[in-house]
């Protein structure tokens, strides 16, 4: 194994010699503590109360008995790091990576990477499906305050959550009042954070009380920021933001029986940020000349989510326990953007008039449904089986208008497109499925887990006239029907005392969405057209991964080797040109393979002090016609050291996080846009050192501090730039910040 980690070490590539240096040490204490787990006697177990994971399998498992690839992050750690969104909440899991945006000068974190797939993974809050998001906040439409763990699986889970489970799944799971507060004891704080990378003023009130029959939680979140900052030594800054946030989760549970059990939930969020986009001053060329003098944004959103759930514990023939779903989620996105301007209507020699760009795009989705699951153990069988149904409607309205400022006049006809107009007709996508689980207890050290879904999926368009705005050369929009039968095989075997062998086989499957299907437009001013592809086919995946697990008193260790392979990887591309025109269009690629490694590594040295070490390495190629090419979406290889110190009285305690990240993998394919092809981004491997900090003053004052980035670094995150060419004119807004401070102050009544 140490070999291993040298080998993987010395293989990322580090700017400095100082870094070296300390490469070389961090190499010598890590490979001095990975001696220790393998010379634990046979004997040895562990006393630490080990965490229950849900999501690998829909049964609640004891981590150390999941089969598979699951990271856990507790409510512990959720505070201690003063985790504030999903880039932060991925940051130190090996094999999981944020993709950060900008879209119309706007940054956002758009998605996450899970081994190598970008946009297959489910994400889910207390095990429904959250929505999509186009514009504004990106996925950080789930507010981290709220939250009590989340657990993240590594590997196709379309057998547990159906369609879109390529890679992985995301699980959010809210705070429940119990987890606060017990009878004759209820619970309330206040606390206010600071984060000076964003200028983020966070204040949050959360309250909980149980009784007999009835508990409750309230939770109140409001934040004001600013602009993320980037690092000083880029050479363009970030667009100045003024935004706010409320959230709101409230929890009612009634117990009027002792079997029965009735929750509802309302998990409400807001946003609003106003943008200066310096980024859009500046004079264009193409396709109409014209100089923009200043650019604002105005964005707005909301997430609205309401749950009725039903729990049945009195046991009998179908079930043991039995829960009842209902759930109706709603989104709701606009961003509104107004630029100032002079054009060149009648060529550069003319007198410029004076414009206004009004452009408002509009993103809105709602989800309703309801999931009916059971539990019940027969003998050494433990299943879960049960049924999900939802709808999901989706529209995206685009308006832009341009204003002539002397006469007047507006138009809705604006570089070659015809607005108001939508880029995908109104969508209503229907899923059903019934799923079924199976833990197979075959004896004290072997478990057996067999579990299918069959899903039917149904894509209607609805279109309408926005739609023939922009379709103005009538490509047809199509329905898209199928259905998918999914398996997972897995066995888990104890080697000894201390040590568990695991295997799995997983299948996932995502069927083409709303955009991939029916996507059409044509801009003759800038020569390209995007048509529909009525044979696009659901991407699959196969994947195959073996485990092993180290436990003794004072260490655990994990290591997953893996291999996926996906068939019909949906990707965007040209495919030729007709009538001066280069036309686009989402296809599927023949075949794509990955694998990897994964290593997990926790020591307690003392009862003070802990250390960690995390890596991954990974390696994928798209497969067309005989012909492999490195996959872009690949992360570079990755390694994560820990140390975490707390003080006896559990009143102090600190903890250190390095981060190595190599670089960017070489020979990559050029990035093709507009119908030329320049060279693709390259990354440089980093180091990031992070440290946090708490002082519980008393039962009743907690307060926390973070410095992250500690060595101001200047970089880039691969999954953040992995498709843009190197002469991208925005390359700087992609980047990280630099060293930035943090605090966060909590008052326990």
């Amino acid at each position: 194994m140490t070999n291993i980690l040298r080998l993987f070490v010395n293989n990322l590539e580090i700017e400095n010699k100082k870094t070296m240096r300390l490469k070389n040490n961090l190499i010598f204490l890590l490979s001095f503590s990975l001696i220790l787990p393998f010379s634990l006697s046979s004997e040895e177990e562990t006393e630490q109360k080990e965490e229950i994971v849900v999501v690998a399998s829909r049964i609640p498992t004891i981590a150390s008995e999941v089969i598979g690839s699951v990271t856990s992050i507790d409510n512990e750690q959720l505070q201690v790091q003063m985790i504030d969104g999903l880039e932060q909440l991925v940051r130190y899991v090996p094999g999981v990576s944020a993709h950060k945006e900008s879209q119309y000068g706007r940054s956002l974190t758009e998605d996450v990477h899970i081994r190598g797939i970008h946009g297959g993974a489910i994400f889910l809050i207390d095990g429904i499906r959250i929505s999509d998001s186009y514009v504004g906040y990106g996925r950080d439409t789930v507010d981290t305050d709220l939250l009590k763990k989340v657990e993240i699986l590594k590997g196709p889970s379309s057998v547990e959550y159906g369609s879109d489970g390529l890679a992985g799944t995301i699980a959010y799971f809210t705070k429940n009042p119990s987890d606060l507060a017990s009878i004759d004891s209820p619970y309330a704080s206040v606390s206010a954070d600071y984060d000076n990378a964003n200028n983020q003023e966070k204040f949050n009130f959360l309250s909980a009380y149980v009784s007999e029959g009835i508990d409750l939680l309230i939770q109140l979140v409001e934040r004001n920021l600013e602009e993320t900052e980037l690092h000083n030594d880029f050479n363009l800054r970030a667009n100045p933001l003024e935004a706010n946030q409320q959230s709101l989760l409230a929890k009612i549970i009634f117990s009027p029986t002792e079997n029965t059990k009735s929750t509802l939930v309302a998990d409400i969020q807001e946003w609003e940020g106003q943008w200066a986009i310096n980024s859009d001053e500046r004079f264009i060329y193409f396709p109409s000349p014209r100089s923009i003098s200043s650019s604002t944004g105005d964005d707005e959103g909301s997430r609205e989510r309401f749950t009725l759930r039903f729990d049945n514990s009195k046991e009998n023939l179908l079930y043991d326990q039995a829960s009842l779903v209902i759930y109706s989620q709603e989104t709701e996105q606009s961003q509104i953007t107004i630029q100032n301007q002079v054009s060149f209507y009648s060529g550069m020699q003319a007198a410029p008039t004076p414009t206004m760009r009004v452009r408002d795009f509009d993103f809105n989705q709602s989800i309703d449904g309801f999931s009916l699951e059971a539990y019940k153990t027969v003998g050494m069988h433990q299943m879960v089986y049960g049924v999900n149904l939802d709808s999901t409607k989706t529209e995206r309205p685009r308006m832009l208008t341009e204003i002539n400022l002397i006469t007047g006049i507006p138009t809705n006809i604006v570089d070659g497109e015809t607005y108001p107009n939508k880029t995908f007709p109104d969508s209503e996508t229907d899923r059903s499925a019934l799923f079924f689980n199976d833990r197979i207890n075959i004896s004290d050290k072997q478990v057996l887990n067999l579990g299918f879904r069959y899903e039917r999926y149904e894509l209607e368009p609805k279109p309408d006239q926005l739609l023939k705005n922009a379709n103005i050369l009538n490509y047809q929009v199509s329905n898209k029907k199928d259905s998918d039968f999914s398996l997972k095989f897995g066995y888990l075997f104890d080697l000894k005392d201390n040590l568990t062998a695991y295997t799995q086989y997983a299948e996932g499957f995502k069927a083409p969405n709303y955009e991939n299907s029916n996507i059409v437009f044509t801009n003759y001013l800038l020569y390209y057209t995007v048509v529909p592809n009525p044979n696009l086919e659901s991407e699959t995946s196969k994947s195959i991964e073996f485990g092993l697990r180290g436990y003794g008193e004072s260490s655990n260790w994990d290591l997953a080797f893996y291999r996926n392979e996906v068939k019909g990887f949906i990707h965007y591309e040209i495919i030729g040109f007709s009538q001066g025109l280069g036309i686009y269009q989402y296809q599927n690629a023949e075949n794509v393979e990955i694998d990897g490694l994964e290593f997990s590594y926790n020591k307690e040295l003392s009862d003070n002090l802990s250390i960690k070490a995390a890596f991954a390495m990974g390696n994928g190629e798209e497969i067309e016609g005989g012909k492999r090419t490195p996959m872009i979406e690949i992360d570079p290889n990755e390694l994560i050291l820990g140390l975490d110190w707390i003080s006896s009285d559990e009143k102090l305690g600190l903890q250190a996080l390095y981060s190595l990240s190599g670089k960017s993998k070489d020979n990559l394919k050029p990035v093709c846009l507009n119908n030329s092809c320049s060279p693709r981004f390259t990354t440089g491997g980093f180091g990031i050192i992070d440290i946090f900090g708490f002082y519980n003053i008393n039962d009743h004052i907690e307060m926390r501090l973070a410095i992250e980035n500690l060595t101001d670094k200047k970089y880039h995150r691969w999954a953040s730039v992995a498709q843009l060419p190197e002469d991208d004119a925005e390359l700087d807004l992609y980047g990280q910040s630099g060293r930035a401070l943090s605090a966060s102050f909590k008052y326990k009544f």
